[in-house]
């Protein structure tokens, strides 16, 4: 018959193989749970399963699971370091791997996996651009008329933006606060069939112009004719103020500058500029106006303030017969300066194309 003491060290031994089991199979559940844990990416990711029925599958793009493969250590140590507080949590309680633990490794992995920032609504934001995109196509063809297609051709870079856009404004303050007053005084004391002339003048000064343009895109006829009218208009027309070419014998202007003649040969805008004074152009388009500059003879007029004032003068002459039509611009323009950059745009392929 065993002793007090005896029956006391047998208990306590006992309880000490007890609590030694209990903590080999904590640990063994602890490895194991880890094993699992980590081998389901990999299982998923080799073959991943068409339903979502398995009780660990979880609904994950597939860059996603590579992005946690691929950051294996980092994973590993979370989870690591998560089982360790669900054990000591005695989550694995008795050696049951039931559906709860099953619930927190799910959650874990989800947790571990989440990337930073929410690529899915990026992505719905790029699908909802190409959806609106195949619908103003859509639109298009079924109206007769494709809007999109339209717009992909007038547009231009503008690496030059905070460039144009100040001098967009100065040409709108310029126009508002000079131009249009000046205009409209000189509208009040010169009448219109006195502008006309001045208008006639001014266009027969500047067919060296309109004679280049047709001749580099190799329009003879149309050369020909500007010919006929300078020497017809500047004899017969009293220097140019009447336009006896129209109105006697039918000869019209043919507006062709070098700026499109060289967009006749396929060179494109480049990049889009707007000028003090001048307004919108491009790459393309200044380098046509510098050869219009050297072609207009009143450029070559002394000294240079007299040229300057002449030109002041036409243009001036010019504006009192579209006063209105740069405010009707604006007041339809949800963005005046995209409005003009691409009404510039349209207006001068269809001066090419024509």
């Amino acid at each position: 018959m065993m002793s007090g003491h005896d029956q006391m060290a047998s208990i306590a031994h006992s309880g000490s193989r007890s609590r030694i089991s209990g903590g080999v199979m904590k640990s063994i559940l602890k490895v194991l749970g880890s094993i699992a844990f980590l081998a389901v990416p990999l299982c998923v990711s080799a073959d991943r399963p068409s339903d979502t029925s398995a009780p660990l599958s979880l609904s994950l793009k597939e860059e996603d699971l590579t992005s946690a493969q691929g950051d294996s250590g980092m994973a590993r140590q979370s989870v690591s370091d998560s089982l360790n507080d669900a054990a000591e949590a005695d989550l694995f309680s008795a050696g049951d791997f039931d559906i709860d633990d099953e619930i927190l490794l799910s959650s874990l992995m989800e947790e571990i996996l989440q990337e930073p920032g929410d690529q899915g609504i990026v992505l719905a934001e790029a699908d909802g651009r190409q959806g609106e995109k195949a619908a103003i196509k859509e639109e298009g063809n079924g109206s007769g008329e494709n809007d999109y297609e339209d717009a992909e051709n007038y547009q231009i870079a503008d690496p030059f933006y905070y460039w144009n856009t100040a001098m967009y404004h100065f040409n709108d303050k310029f126009y508002f606060w000079l131009m249009k007053p000046v205009a409209q005084g000189y509208t009040a004391i010169a009448p219109e069939p006195v502008r006309i002339s001045v208008s006639n003048f001014f266009q027969n000064l500047t067919t060296p112009i309109r004679f280049a343009g047709n001749l580099l895109q190799l329009k003879i006829k149309n050369a020909g004719d500007e010919l006929v009218r300078f020497v017809t208009n500047s004899t017969q027309g009293l220097g140019g103020f009447m336009d006896v070419a129209r109105s006697h014998y039918g000869i019209d202007t043919h507006d062709e500058d070098i700026g499109q003649a060289l967009g006749s040969y396929g060179i494109g805008h480049g990049f889009y500029l707007v000028w003090p004074f001048f307004g919108p152009s491009s790459l393309r388009d200044t380098v046509g106006l510098v050869g219009d500059t050297l072609l207009n003879p009143v450029t070559y007029v002394n000294p240079t303030e007299a040229a300057v004032g002449i030109k002041a003068y036409g243009r001036v002459n010019e504006t009192t017969f579209h006063i209105g039509d740069y405010e009707a611009m604006k007041d339809a323009a949800i963005d005046p300066y995209v409005s003009m950059r691409n009404g510039y745009l349209q207006h001068r392929s269809k001066q090419v194309e024509e």
